[in-house]
């Protein structure tokens, strides 16, 4: 490799993972040299994140919303609601997110992010990665790839959803979170509505299906009409919208690996297999990620998931896969049986072992225990699929609530 290198560090995408990244670099007094490179050329306001969290933390700044109540009810509009002292379910808005870390990284002059260039091709040379762009050619000592990338998955969560403005008040409490309302499932899969009220007449509302194929988005956009209608919104102002597809319980990747270069984001394990959520995964590993750089050590992807909660995960998800016409059923046993806070710790990757037995036995056993030996199974639908889940869309709040 040439003597004279670009970067310490190029990362290849400059979404959540990327910018959390690239953000906790550029505030260190001391950074190694870092090349973000991005295809789109601006941000928008496209998608936005949720997570529970105590009031103060290191993103509280950003946080536009905070709800202490949150509930699931089933088709007939029985509710359970839930509610852990001194945690709140918070929301940030992604245009926030995305000013917030671009006014970090203007600020420090050993992280650059150039939007509008695309990676085109990564190839690993003597003692580097050579990283071939739309805008020219960058020599690094090591690669992060963020991006999006083709990937079997074992379900697949779709959903739509839009943030509206009306004159008189919307039917959502606005104290309190619909996580998963309306719950209802057959052959296909799964359905529910989650709301966030972010005033007496504002609110994000989504519908969101679990199934073994991403779902169209057209189709999921007409679901959301008739749901809108049947709350009495379809007159609403509409101020913008967001949708995507998470792929939960990820496959083996494609593509050869690449000395010097690490896979992050949701492609490098972000998500959490059996809910979909990653915000706050993203940021745990954004910090272990710097601290390690900035004590000269090698990048490093996300860490693999404990024995207990990847084999809990696996069980989990081939189970709704096997029996989707009963997924409803195991997430209102898991919100009528759980305690809230081991809920909550269990979304969060920081249940106990004391948790995971509350879960077992708040579930249908007969389903569960079927596919403890069970090989792991992933959707018929491969690769085409997983190149639909791999096309960057608007994203919105992680987990079963997206």
């Amino acid at each position: 490799m040439n003597s004279v290198v670009d970067a310490d560090l190029v990362v290849l995408g400059a979404g959540l993972a990327g910018l959390s990244l690239a953000a906790r670099l550029a505030r260190a007094p001391s950074s190694p040299r870092v090349v973000v490179i991005e295809p789109r050329t601006a941000y928008q306001d496209d998608r936005s994140w949720c997570f529970w969290q105590s009031k103060q933390h290191e993103l509280s700044h950003l946080v536009s919303q905070r709800w202490t109540t949150w509930s699931f009810s089933d088709s007939a509009g029985s509710a359970v609601r839930h509610h852990v002292p001194d945690l709140f379910y918070q929301y940030i808005r992604g245009i926030d997110f995305y000013s917030s870390a671009q006014a970090d990284i203007a600020q420090s002059p050993r992280v650059d992010l150039r939007l509008g260039v695309r990676a085109e091709r990564v190839s690993a040379v003597p003692n580097g990665v050579r990283v071939e762009t739309s805008a020219g050619t960058l020599l690094a000592r090591q690669v992060i790839d963020t991006r999006p990338r083709p990937a079997a998955a074992m379900l697949y969560q779709s959903f739509v959803g839009v943030e509206f403005e009306c004159d008189w008040p919307h039917p959502f409490d606005p104290t309190e979170v619909t996580l998963m309302g309306s719950l209802a499932a057959d052959k296909d899969g799964l359905s529910f509505v989650y709301a966030l009220p972010l005033g007496p007449n504002r609110a994000i509302v989504e519908w969101t299906r679990f199934g073994v194929a991403p779902i169209n988005r057209e189709l999921l956009a007409g679901e959301l009409d008739h749901v809108l209608t049947g709350l009495g919104l379809d007159d609403v102002r509409r101020v913008r919208t967001e949708g995507g597809v998470l792929a939960m319980g990820l496959g083996r990747q494609t593509g050869p690996e690449i000395p010097g270069v690490v896979r992050a984001g949701n492609a490098g394990g972000a998500l959490r297999a059996a809910s979909g959520y990653g915000f706050l995964r993203i940021q745990r590993w954004a910090q272990m990620c710097t601290d390690r750089l900035l004590a000269g050590q090698e990048a490093v992807g996300h860490p693999e998931e404990p024995w207990l909660r990847r084999t809990f995960d696996r069980i989990f998800l081939q189970a709704v896969r096997k029996h989707p016409e009963r997924t409803a059923e195991y997430f209102l046993a898991l919100a009528r049986g759980v305690p809230p806070a081991t809920l909550v710790r269990f979304l969060s990757d920081g249940a106990r072992a004391t948790d995971y037995a509350k879960i077992i036995f708040s579930l249908p056993w007969s389903p569960f225990i079927a596919q403890v030996a069970a090989p792991t199974v992933f959707t018929s639908a491969s690769l085409a699929q997983a190149r639909l889940v791999a096309t960057p869309t608007a994203t919105t709040c992680s987990g079963w609530t997206q």
